[in-house]
């Protein structure tokens, strides 16, 4: 042991110095190159998981919006082919003979089609962006901040829809013994004086602005966004490596 330390100091002292210090230098160099490149290859490992976990909660949210985009644009194809019908009992010249050929006429107060928005792309969205990295990202702040808007919109508006049917059915119910024809379709006389009566009039008044002037428009908005969404979405993911 003694003979090696002595060999040690010698070639500190000795003309070796140089050699040992730049010998010592480049050891902690290479340990720290070697830290580095440790770090940056997980760090890119890890925003690789957050790449792939991303694209896979946008592709989830774009087949939300295919469902989404159907389904409103089965309704509004429903709502156009009952306007005409509203038109025609709101005009205040409708006939026995136009009512009688009307079918859609005697339901224009008592029924609704529901739907509702799906929510796990959402969903899953909301819950990543609560990850601080993500809250520059502008397209999935946009998701979900039009998203919750558009929902709470469209569910209102459902809810004032139906609790005007529930009030309509219940005036029916209490009030017209002629009800349960109406339900089994049996067209009396005092069902049909009831539907060009002034009253019947009003009721739909009111009826057609929660349907049109509320819930179709905020439908027609979520359905144009919606596909503008679908672009974006695309565009993201076409470049997702």
């Amino acid at each position: 042991m003694k003979l090696f330390s002595k060999m040690r100091m010698g070639s500190i002292s000795g003309k070796r110095f140089g050699n040992y210090i730049l010998y010592a230098i480049g050891e902690i160099v290479l340990v720290v190159l070697g830290i580095l490149i440790a770090v940056g290859i997980n760090n890119w490992n890890e925003d690789k998981k957050e790449a792939d976990r991303l694209a896979t909660y946008l592709h989830n949210y774009r087949t939300d919006l295919v469902t989404d985009t159907t389904v409103i644009g089965i309704n509004l194809r429903l709502l156009e082919q009952k306007k005409e019908a509203f038109h025609l009992v709101l005009s205040d010249t409708m006939t026995k003979q136009q009512l009688m050929t009307t079918p859609l006429a005697f339901s224009l107060i008592t029924t609704h089609r529901p739907l509702q928005l799906q929510n796990k792309g959402y969903n899953e969205l909301k819950n990543y962006a609560s990850n601080d990295r993500t809250m520059t990202d502008s397209l999935v702040s946009t998701i979900i901040t039009t998203h919750a808007a558009f929902d709470d919109l469209i569910m209102q508006a459902q809810e004032r829809i139906n609790k005007d049917i529930d009030e309509n059915l219940g005036y029916f119910k209490n009030n017209k013994e002629w009800m349960a024809d109406l339900l089994s379709q049996k067209l009396s006389d005092d069902v049909i004086a009831y539907f060009l009566s002034d009253d019947y009039r009003n009721r739909a008044s009111l009826h057609y602005v929660l349907v049109y002037k509320n819930l179709h428009t905020f439908l027609s908005a979520y359905n144009d966004h919606a596909i503008g969404l679908l672009e974006r979405i695309d565009e993201r993911l076409s470049k997702t490596p």
